[in-house]
C-alpha cells in the first residue's frame, strides 16, 4: 500500500505542478499528506542502551532465547 500511495504522491505532484492538472494535484497533496501522517504517527523504536566507545574498545551484540 505504501508504494501505491508513494506513486500517487509523485505522479499526482508532477502532473499537477508542471501539467497544470488541478485534479492531479489534489491528488499529489492528499498522499503526501496521508505520507506524513504515517510518518508522524509510527512508532519509533525504543533506545535500549546508549553508550560512546573510545578507539580500539569493541562492542558484541548477542541474541538470547526469551525465557519459556
Amino acid at each position: 500500500m505504501a508504494g501505491v500511495v508513494g506513486r500517487l504522491a509523485r505522479t499526482g505532484l508532477r502532473k499537477g505542478l508542471r501539467e497544470g492538472s488541478r485534479p492531479w494535484l489534489y491528488v499529489g497533496l492528499a498522499a503526501t499528506a496521508v505520507r506524513l501522517g504515517r510518518r508522524l504517527l509510527a512508532e519509533r523504536p525504543e533506545t535500549v542502551y546508549v553508550t560512546t566507545l573510545r578507539p580500539g574498545e569493541t562492542l558484541e551484540i548477542r541474541e538470547r532465547p526469551a525465557d519459556s
